[in-house]
């Protein structure tokens, strides 16, 4: 059966890269006829004659069509067309200078991914078609952000987002039971303090890794008040603009001149492309509810008040203009705002309160509230963050902040862009160093883990590739991470 897999699927893509449609009805009528009429063994005495004769045909037939595609590798019933490798090498952005051994290192993974995701549907890993497509849509995203609008993104591969995820829906979902596959085998490795000892000893010392200064750092957050005056006024405000776009008035116009969010409002109160997910859920509940051109009623958020119109959508995907006006502040609020968490400082500096307790009781940032009032480095989730990577105006206050210390209340924007004041601690400091044990433990421990991972999956790998049909075209013949397996097959 794995043989008729895979002629089908070699013969189908070669087909469907004709220019003649004639090719693609003869293949199946024949072979149809062929499945349906004759004994196996003159099948396959048939077969290899049909396969002759449709390459005479279409070797007759060369110069009505362009050969687009060829195989690159075969592991079990999986084929691995020299286009998946194009298209990953485009999509990872791996061109350039070293695209050769990029080429050999993503053909090995994807060999590897092959592998675990065999298993995995041996194994009947669950995996549905929702988590496939959230994947798949959260790459997309990411991308899109990467080349800076969607209509950039598409211009980049001359196809549409939908044309895009036809294309990589398949491979996205291999990815994801291949992980799955790879948890499933190092998801319950843990390391030995002992263990982590005899990784660090095993590192070179010339070869010890080179950590840049990184800190830790908790805040209290407190935001002025917003009477209900203020944001009955606001409200009012809203309910005039949306009288007057109903009435003709340009939105562009409008939200130049009203509204309160600076950065679309320059653009006439245009947000980019964003897919379903994106917005809090009362701007997205009414967004996706409008129609090319229509306007929304008030929207009331955590940011404000809004007047949404929707410009395009597709499928998930939106693209809507907005007018926010916010509840303004007073100077007596913010001075109470300021007074107050003064206050709250004082009380943590003469140990009535403990920091820690003073972020539950008072911080009004739910996000770092959340994780005792640790700022969070958004690349790893931690709470170490490098010190290169802060940013300017927030370094330039912690850098002279000793271990322990706490900074009076600071005045900084939000990030739904109100201000707001807050406390700093300086929890923990490191200066740029060479790795060591007993400063970077944690590091140690995870390179350590990651390590004993990546021999148990070699193991794994071994044992199975003993029992995996495998070949890769000889254009990969010089590729020294694939020796190994080229070898054994």
């Amino acid at each position: 059966m794995r043989f008729w897999r895979v002629w089908l699927k070699n013969l189908n893509a070669t087909c469907s890269v004709s220019q003649n449609p004639f090719f693609f009805i003869l293949y199946y009528g024949t072979f149809l006829y062929i499945c349906n009429s004759i004994h196996i063994m003159k099948k396959l005495s048939l077969l290899f004659f049909f396969v002759a004769l449709v390459q005479g045909l279409f070797a007759a037939d060369s110069t009505q069509r362009v050969l687009l595609d060829k195989i690159d590798a075969i592991v079990n019933d999986k084929i691995i067309l020299a286009s998946d490798i194009e298209n990953q090498l485009d999509l990872l952005n791996l061109r350039g200078e070293d695209e050769a051994k990029s080429r050999c290192q993503l053909m090995e993974q994807i060999v590897y991914n092959k592998m675990l995701t065999t298993q995995a549907l041996r194994d009947s890993l669950p995996l549905s078609d929702e988590e496939v497509e959230d994947e798949l849509s959260r790459k997309i995203n990411y991308f899109i952000s990467v080349a800076g609008s969607q209509e950039a993104f598409e211009e980049y591969y001359h196809k549409t987002v939908e044309q895009i995820k036809e294309d990589y829906r398949d491979d996205i979902k291999e990815q994801m039971l291949a992980s799955r596959m790879r948890n499933k085998i190092v998801g319950d490795i843990k390391v030995t303090p002992s263990e982590v000892k005899t990784f660090f000893d095993k590192i070179p010392k010339d070869s010890l890794p080179y950590f840049d200064a990184t800190v830790e750092i908790q805040q209290i957050v407190m935001k002025p008040r917003v009477s209900d005056e203020q944001k009955e006024a606001a409200r009012a405000k809203a309910k005039e603009l949306l009288e007057r776009l109903k009435n003709g008035e340009s939105f562009d116009l409008l939200a130049g001149l009203y509204s309160h969010d600076l950065g679309s409002a320059q653009q006439g109160g245009l947000l980019d492309w964003a897919p379903r997910g994106t917005y809090v859920k009362e701007f997205e509940g009414a967004a996706f509810k409008l129609k090319a051109g229509d306007l929304s009623d008030i929207v009331e958020t955590p940011f404000g008040y809004h007047i949404i119109q929707m410009v395009e959508r597709r499928g998930d995907m939106i693209q809507v203009k907005h007018i926010l006006i916010r509840p303004q502040t007073t100077s007596k609020d913010a001075e109470y705002a300021q007074l107050k968490l003064d206050s709250v400082r004082n009380d943590i500096v003469e140990n009535k309160i403990s920091f820690f307790d003073a972020v539950k009781k008072y911080s009004q940032d739910e996000q770092s509230k959340n994780v005792g009032g640790f700022l969070l480095n958004m690349e790893t989730g931690g709470t170490v963050m490098e010190v290169n990577k802060i940013d300017a105006q927030l370094y330039n206050i912690i850098d002279t902040l000793t271990i322990g210390n706490i900074t009076h209340p600071i005045m900084y924007q939000d990030n739904d862009g109100t201000p707001a004041f807050r406390i700093l601690k300086m929890v923990s400091k490191t200066e740029p160093h060479v790795a060591d044990i007993k400063i970077d433990y944690d590091k140690m421990q995870n390179a350590a883990k990651s390590d004993k991972e990546e021999q148990v999956l070699k193991q794994w790998y071994e044992r199975n590739r003993k029992k995996t049909y495998l070949m890769i075209s000889d254009h990969y013949k010089d590729c020294e991470e694939l020796k190994t397996l080229m070898s054994t097959n």
